[in-house]
């Protein structure tokens, strides 16, 4: 896909980069969030939720290129358990279904990742604060695990690939602490749903939206390293995607088209991290 393309070539431009030559920092983190994902039909009527805790290891990478401006390079990997509330689709036995709430399991395990590079910006406002702004192209990934649990069921994976934009200010404090509020804004570019069920189903979605807040406090340490820990908050709102029709073929031999998307969904992610800098 030409935009994974896109992004690795930004990445192995950022580390081919001589540390050498100029500063750079590294950073190595750790975060712990609760996760809630939900899916709507009809608008308004929720037809699934999927709520659990995840764990995630960090890491980011920073090139200086002078006082001001900046490349860099993030990566997130995030593995946990969600509990499933949702209901039994239609068929030709009960063509209705089931309601939300009539399936529910327990620790399915999910993961997610993302990749990030990005440009930023800084520029000092007063004494002390100083302004942020970054902009960039991700790549994040879900996975749905659910095989792991009940080899009856399916696996699912959802792509997005977005543009990044983001502000902040970093304000010192007294003691060499500081405070960094940042926001951004994700947009989707290109997104994909796929269920492995019997035939892989592909579905596209657009229109993915993204909000991200932080609120870390530093410690600058004697040695130069800084140690941060603060909340966050990351959430998404997708759309319903392109609907896929197939023709199955039913008991008595006739022959009916099956109509199927992924209906519009929300994701809140709220926890703490904690990241060391050097």
């Amino acid at each position: 896909m030409k935009y994974n393309k896109l992004l690795l070539a930004g990445s192995m431009i950022l580390l081919a980069v001589p540390a050498f030559s100029k500063p750079v920092e590294v950073s190595i983190g750790a975060e712990r969030y609760r996760e809630t994902y939900r899916e709507y039909t009809n608008g308004t009527e929720r037809f699934m939720q999927q709520r659990g805790n995840l764990n995630s290891i960090t890491g980011a990478i920073k090139y200086r290129l002078n006082d001001t401006h900046a490349v860099k390079l993030e990566t997130r990997y995030s593995k946990g358990k969600i509990d499933y509330t949702g209901g039994m689709n239609g068929d030709e036995e009960n063509p209705e279904g089931t309601p939300y709430g009539s399936v529910i399991q327990k620790n399915v395990p999910r993961q997610s990742y993302d990749i990030r590079s990005m440009y930023e910006y800084t520029h000092p406002i007063k004494d002390n604060i100083t302004g942020i702004f970054e902009t960039g192209l991700g790549y994040r990934v879900l996975r749905d695990l659910n095989t792991r649990l009940d080899p009856e069921d399916y696996d699912r994976k959802n792509k997005t690939v977005y543009a990044h934009i983001g502000a902040g200010l970093q304000i010192q404090l007294p003691k060499n602490h500081f405070i960094t509020p940042k926001i951004a804004y994700n947009h989707g570019i290109y997104g994909q749903q796929i269920s492995y069920l019997e035939e892989t189903e592909k579905m596209k979605q657009r229109n993915a939206k993204g909000l991200e807040v932080e609120i870390p406090v530093s410690k600058q340490l004697n040695n130069g390293s800084k140690l941060s820990i603060g909340p966050f908050y990351r959430g998404w709102k997708v759309f319903d995607s392109d609907s896929i029709i197939k023709e199955v073929v039913a008991d008595d031999g006739s022959k009916l088209k099956s109509e199927s998307l992924e209906p519009k969904n929300y994701t809140h992610e709220i926890g703490v991290k904690l990241q060391y800098t050097f």
